[in-house]
């Protein structure tokens, strides 16, 4: 009961207040972007110059901010997954010991810290090879343009390779540590595909204020249709993200203490933390309607501060509980794990019949594929709200 009450109060604010915003404002323009079902970028009767790259063009300004925050949020954390600073395991092992499994060690800040067992290594499941079958088909099947089934490829070409990329993973979890979470957690991550449709759902909704990207080869798509085999292509994100942080916390960065004890210990549930979050919600759920082009990045902020702000008023727990501990290995895990996702998808997407390009102001240069290369930064906050949603849904999942 409670975690419906948690998804109508998210929906009313995810959904309410731009949608308020833009009634207020009463701006054509948006409300025709917003309702047109599919998402009819190509034959919008719109200029193209209306699109937010041609009205923003490249500002090296914009970039560089971009970039030196970037690099300033994960430069702590990568320093730490390259160096030794916090390993406990390491430090017990410089100093000539070799503790069991379940045996406390202080590490080099002092923190005592309980060995976990080394991973259970396993054959590669026979399972895990047809996913690589699968995988190479899709692929093929995704990218090359066949005329005998030209009319379906948008329709089928996407989720077989992500099922296939999904087995993958899976498999080489098992392989690397004897267990995976299609094993270990079945139920709970079969689950993940459909609350991760409804999950990329509120991200399509959202951007239709902003148009930070549109897709190319859906306009002959009903909205029947293209409602059907979008939720079926949206419920792959979760799971994969999932697995693939599953596959990152079997590598030694991930596995070990050297993310325990970081400095900046921020406590979400403070007064401060509920304004900061509140904040952020609100400038920019009515940000991307009356200013977009400023706002358009909070599109993957907004969300992530509108859930933990619904679960601290309502006294959930929550994924960034952690960092009070100074604890910040969950946050990066998932954060890379969404950066190792996006890259497959953009690589899968650029010779795709049906695809999405992007329209981003400012920062529309030097692409990798179809995406801006700092708009790669925006999966590292999106991969923090793929841990938040799934320890919130499945917590068994999020240390699996």
């Amino acid at each position: 009961m409670k975690k419906a009450f948690h998804i109508a109060l998210l929906a009313a604010i995810l959904l309410g207040v731009p949608a308020l915003c833009a009634w207020l404002g009463g701006d054509d323009e948006i409300w025709e972007g917003v309702k047109s079902f599919p998402p009819r970028t190509e034959d919008w009767g719109l200029r193209p110059e209306k699109l937010w790259n041609h009205r923003c063009p490249f500002s090296w300004r914009w970039f560089g901010g971009f970039f030196v925050w970037t690099f300033l949020c994960m430069f702590p954390l990568v320093r730490r997954a390259f160096g030794r600073k916090g390993d406990a395991a390491e430090t017990a092992a410089a100093a000539g010991s070799n503790p069991p499994a379940g045996a406390e060690v202080r590490g080099t800040e002092g923190r005592t810290t309980t060995l976990a067992a080394g991973p259970e290594r396993r054959k590669f499941p026979v399972w895990g090879w047809f996913g690589i079958a699968e995988l190479a088909v899709a692929w093929v099947f995704c990218w090359a343009k066949f005329d005998f089934c030209r009319e379906i490829q948008p329709h089928i070409s996407y989720m077989p390779l992500w099922i296939g990329y999904i087995l993958v993973v899976n498999a080489l979890c098992v392989k690397r540590s004897g267990t995976a979470p299609l094993l270990k957690h079945p139920r709970a991550y079969l689950m993940t595909f459909p609350a991760s449709a409804l999950f990329w759902w509120f991200f399509e909704y959202l951007n239709r204020y902003v148009w930070n990207w549109y897709y190319l080869g859906v306009s002959r798509m009903s909205a029947a249709e293209y409602a059907f085999y979008a939720t079926i292509c949206f419920s792959s994100v979760l799971p994969a993200v999932t697995a693939t942080a599953a596959l990152l916390h079997t590598f030694k960065p991930f596995r070990d203490a050297r993310f325990d004890g970081m400095k900046w210990r921020p406590n979400v549930r403070s007064a401060s933390g509920a304004a900061f979050f509140a904040a952020v919600s609100a400038l920019g759920l009515c940000g991307n309607v009356f200013a977009p082009q400023y706002t358009f990045a909070l599109l993957w902020l907004s969300p992530l501060a509108a859930f933990l702000l619904v679960q601290i008023l309502l006294g959930e727990k929550c994924v960034l509980d952690r960092l009070r501990t100074g604890n910040w290995s969950l946050v990066f895990r998932f954060a890379v794990a969404a950066l190792c996702c996006g890259l497959a998808w953009e690589t899968w997407n650029y010779y795709a019949v049906a695809k999405w390009v992007y329209s981003v102001p400012w920062v529309q240069a030097f692409q990798i594929w179809e995406m801006p290369v700092i708009g790669f930064a925006g999966y590292l906050p999106f991969g923090v709200e793929c841990a938040a949603v799934t320890a919130w849904l499945k917590p068994e999942l999020v240390d699996a």
